[in-house]
């Protein structure tokens, strides 16, 4: 990606279709807990729409009103003044830039939930264009899309218990018209064993086989794009994979095996048209190397309620 491009401010060449959408988002955890947390937002600016907050889960709920704390909003105003990065929302959800594309402050005080992080990166961001043309089939115009690995770090506080934070962590960023309603089944997942181990894939296709279509890896401290590759499922949870082998193919002939194990689901309908199931992951990859990240498996809502519904006994 181009140093030239700042990344941390709105599009310069921004549309005025009403589905421009500018996002950003910060993943953390709490491994050992299987805890699993982000903080997502998105601003729709010819809509003077900012959506997004705070979400902590881990397996004792699945949905917005049974985890551990959900405050994303779908309507917010957005603040006077606002920067990508550098805003407080009227949630009390307050972002800033401590270092341009390399460390952000992440704060959030409100209903018994207490947010105080620092998202550091620990590399240049990847660029990755091919992500929403290919579970969407939106155009590439005007587009930017980037994931970048990194620790977060700091403390949440809920109801009263401090939790601390120490976690490798991704967060990705783009602009762009977004519209959800032709979106394809499809995965994008992570994990970070150590700084010189990691990789980001997306997937799309039907089946328990899915091919790669795009993300990075990283081995022995050197990242390349993926050029190829297959997830397949080898057990399937009530909702989504919980167990897959993954084969990863990078552009300078690297190839890697993994297998991986989900937990702690929550069901998110961040759109209307579409299911995803956010889980935390678990990634062997191979020689000792074991690492966390997430699964964000998405599909259809359609093909989703039919997949539920037409299992035994629902």
């Amino acid at each position: 990606m181009s140093n030239n491009l700042d990344i941390d401010r709105f599009c310069p060449t921004a549309s005025l279709d009403p589905y421009w959408n500018e996002s950003c988002w910060f993943s953390f955890s709490i491994p050992e807990k299987e805890i699993h947390g982000m903080v997502y937002y998105f601003f729709r600016p010819n809509m003077k729409l900012l959506m997004g907050g705070p979400i902590l889960w881990d397996g004792s709920g699945a949905h917005s009103w049974d985890c551990l704390y959900f405050d994303w909003h779908h309507f917010q105003t957005i603040p006077d003044g606002a920067e990508k990065f550098d805003f407080t929302s009227r949630t009390s959800l307050d972002v800033k830039v401590l270092e341009p594309r390399k460390q952000y402050q992440l704060r959030y005080d409100h209903g018994g939930f207490k947010l105080d992080l620092k998202w550091t990166a620990l590399e240049e961001p990847h660029h990755f264009l091919g992500m929403e043309i290919e579970a969407t089939g939106m155009s590439a115009e005007n587009r930017m899309h980037l994931e970048q690995m990194g620790r977060a770090s700091g403390t949440i506080a809920l109801r009263g218990e401090t939790l601390a934070v120490d976690s490798y962590a991704l967060r990705d960023s783009s602009w762009g018209v977004r519209q959800m309603d032709g979106v394809k089944r499809g995965s994008y997942f992570w994990a970070i064993a150590n700084e010189r181990t990691a990789f980001h894939a997306q997937v799309m296709g039907e089946g328990n086989a899915m091919r790669v279509v795009g993300g990075f890896l990283k081995l022995d401290g050197e990242t390349a794009s993926l050029i190829g590759g297959e997830r397949v499922v080898t057990e399937m949870g009530k909702v989504t994979p919980r167990r897959f082998e993954l084969t990863l193919i990078d552009e300078t002939g690297r190839t890697l095996d993994m297998k991986a194990r989900s937990c702690s689901d929550l069901m998110v309908n961040f759109y209307p048209r579409v299911q995803v199931v956010w889980s935390l992951l678990e990634v062997d990859f191979g020689g000792g190397r074991t690492g966390w990240g997430d699964i964000q498996e998405f599909q259809p809502m359609e093909q989703f309620r039919q997949m539920v519904r037409s299992r035994p006994g629902a």
